[in-house]
């Protein structure tokens, strides 16, 4: 599968995400909620594209699928988490199986949040916000 990589905004003064889904409908649909959010969003298809972007530049949040066709979002939020250049990013894993633990996994690895999908659009900008809102204070 090719992977397809998609910068929308290059703000500076926006609050970065980096979206990693092989689902181009999902992708083009968050992209479009995080940018009328005011976010700066970019897209990756495989978890080798993301941990190469996200070392190549500063990004705030990597919302990831954990189910990608080559790293899992749990092997990605793993490597990001073990890279002290990296370690603040922060990271909410989201996936489509309701299989059991997941959510613990993800956040004995680092994640701070885990969505099943389905779910509202509403409801993940406003999580990714919160938690984006979060570090600025913090910060």
């Amino acid at each position: 599968m090719k992977s397809k990589i998609e910068q929308t905004s290059h703000n500076a003064a926006k609050r970065r995400i980096l979206v990693v889904t092989d689902e181009p409908g999902l992708s083009q649909i968050l992209s479009h909620v995080f940018k009328h959010g005011g976010f700066e969003v970019c897209i990756a298809a495989t978890g080798t594209d993301c941990l190469r972007l996200v070392e190549e530049q500063n990004y705030d949040l990597i919302l990831s699928d954990i189910d990608l066709p080559d790293l899992s979002g749990f092997e990605i939020c793993r490597r990001v988490k073990q890279n002290p250049q990296l370690r603040s990013v922060l990271i909410i894993l989201m996936s489509g199986w309701l299989a059991e633990g997941n959510k613990e996994r993800a956040l004995r690895l680092g994640a701070v949040d885990y969505l099943n999908k389905p779910f509202r659009v509403e409801t993940i900008l406003k999580k990714v916000s919160a938690h984006i809102r979060g570090t600025k204070s913090a910060s």
